[in-house]
């Protein structure tokens, strides 16, 4: 059991735990558990050991390594030969509250708006002035797992002319000036909240909402762009740990006793110094469920060139354009391999097999879970009927 499991186990007893936010708990609880079922892998020379399944839940630290590694190689064949830039937009404080009430419509407005301001700035002349597309990633907590809904951008250097017959390669120190973005991503995010608000579209008081929008719009917001990357094989390593990130990772937790839980941050303020953070059980599951997404929620998504139904074609377009304009980065394709994970008999060192399911208990168990939800089904060999 892992020191989050042990948490979720205690969380989902809490008054105030309820749907979402239980079921999501006791997935986590779940993970690698014999609740969950599994399997036992045998050696030839005799050592045995047993497997639990995960419980594939997209906020489940523990489950993102084998998810993160498909998602990574499915996206090998979608890079280009060109560096790639980091911009990241954040929001003011004034709109944290009219985030977290909204959350499906505001992450919704939120990718828009910075998915179009860089579609906007980049398409000026007096910038790239050229079509330039990406990938957007949404994160909603700080190191601390405070609240702090923001989206990173993954954008390759450089677009196509509006003519659509060549690259326009981009700077090699920025892809457009970050404190255009930042104006024009304020104008686009509260136009599209004042919109919400006038079609009522949006939860809660309205004059306070409005007020919100007033003392933001007075800010500047904050679009950061990190250095870019060398090329395109640190963009893989790069998506690789920040794609499938959640919250909080089973390394960054410390201990859980006495009611007490005890994880490790990154003080950006104090040099990027580690320290250790100490809450209480019920306020650390407040925090953490602040980051549970709506059902069904995208939480990456593409825009511009990469954003078309035909995504395939339209990377082949632009990889002939980019060869065509001399600017090409070549891929290392040694760089790019995905390892693939075996069970190795840590005994002998030679791969394991798959024999038969973990246990009995595991099985009753998944019997006795589709009984409770009054369904019939398969699984495992086993039939259950309410």
């Amino acid at each position: 059991m892992s020191i989050l499991g042990d948490i979720a186990r205690e969380a989902i007893l809490l008054p105030w735990i309820r749907g979402r936010e239980k079921s999501v708990l006791t997935h986590i609880a779940d993970c690698h558990t014999e609740r969950m079922g599994g399997n036992t892998y045998a050696c030839t020379c005799g050592h045995r050991e047993v497997h639990y399944n995960s419980c594939r839940d997209r906020h489940c630290p523990l489950c993102q390594g084998a998810a993160r590694a498909l998602w990574v190689k499915n996206r090998l064949s979608e890079l280009l030969p060109v560096p790639y830039f980091h911009v990241v937009f954040t929001l003011p404080r004034e709109l944290i509250p009219l985030a977290y009430k909204n959350q499906r419509s505001f992450y919704s407005l939120l990718f828009a708006s910075a998915q179009n301001t860089l579609l906007a700035v980049c398409e000026n002349p007096e910038n790239l002035g050229g079509r330039v597309g990406g990938m957007s990633i949404l994160h909603t907590w700080n190191q601390k797992l405070g609240y702090h809904p923001h989206v990173h951008c993954i954008v390759p250097s450089g677009g196509i002319a509006r003519e659509g017959d060549r690259w326009i390669p981009g700077s090699s120190r920025y892809l457009v000036p970050v404190k255009r973005l930042s104006r024009v991503f304020r104008g686009k995010l509260l136009s599209g909240l004042e919109n919400a608000i006038n079609r009522a579209l949006l939860v809660g008081d309205e004059r306070f909402m409005r007020s919100s929008l007033k003392k933001a719009a007075a800010k500047d917001f904050v679009v950061y762009a990190k250095p870019p990357f060398g090329g395109p094989e640190q963009v893989v390593k790069y998506l690789g740990r920040y794609t499938h990130r959640v919250g909080i990772s089973e390394q960054r937790m410390i201990s859980y006793s006495s009611g007490t839980v005890r994880f490790s941050y990154i003080d950006r303020k104090a040099n990027n110094a580690r320290k250790v953070q100490s809450l209480s059980l019920q306020d650390f599951v407040r925090k953490f469920v602040l980051h549970i997404l709506p059902k069904g929620f995208r939480k990456i998504r593409y825009f511009g060139f990469l954003g078309n139904r035909d995504r395939e074609a339209s990377i082949t377009t632009v990889r002939d354009l980019i060869e065509k304009s001399g600017c090409a980065v070549p891929l290392s394709a040694t760089e790019l391999s995905i390892p693939v994970y075996e069970h190795l008999c840590p005994t002998c060192g030679i791969p394991m097999t798959k024999v038969l399911l973990a246990d009995e208990s595991s099985s009753d168990w998944l019997k006795n879970r589709l009984k409770r939800i009054g369904n019939i089904a398969m699984v495992k060999g086993f039939r259950s009927t309410a």
